[in-house]
């Protein structure tokens, strides 16, 4: 009985764990003369995937409301490019955070990159980063 028992437990240390998730983080700042930008992206990766989790954003100087952030998420698989992610919104000076929809993915196969346009009414920059 013994026995068993240690057979089965040292069966179940050698059989291969699952696949746990990586996060990381990537940021890319952009200016244009005093206005600048800076975007970090986090994404997972499993599973032969990259998922999208969330983005920081911070820009300015904006004056008013005349602000905007465009982002756009996608991956080039051969010669298509295929969208996952687009959004766009107003702006403020300060610290935002985005949280994105489940389901975004890119197979790590394809080159992915993650661009956000900062635009304050008078000047504009783009911050890319790559994912994967």
């Amino acid at each position: 009985m013994k026995t068993a028992v240690l057979v089965a437990t040292l069966a179940l240390a050698c059989a291969a764990p699952a696949e746990a998730a990586t996060v990381k983080q990537v940021t890319s700042t952009c200016h244009d003369g005093g206005f600048s930008g800076r975007f970090t992206l986090r994404f997972e990766t499993s599973g032969g995937y990259h998922r999208p989790l969330g983005a920081i954003t911070t820009a300015g100087p904006y004056i008013g409301d005349s602000g905007t952030q465009s982002l756009r998420i996608s991956y080039q698989a051969g010669t298509s490019t295929h969208t996952v992610y687009t959004h766009v919104g107003p702006a403020t000076n300060g610290e935002h955070t985005e949280t994105f929809p489940a389901g975004l993915t890119i197979p790590v196969t394809a080159r992915g990159s993650a661009a956000m346009t900062f635009d304050s009414g008078t000047a504009s920059c783009v911050a890319t980063v790559p994912i994967g």
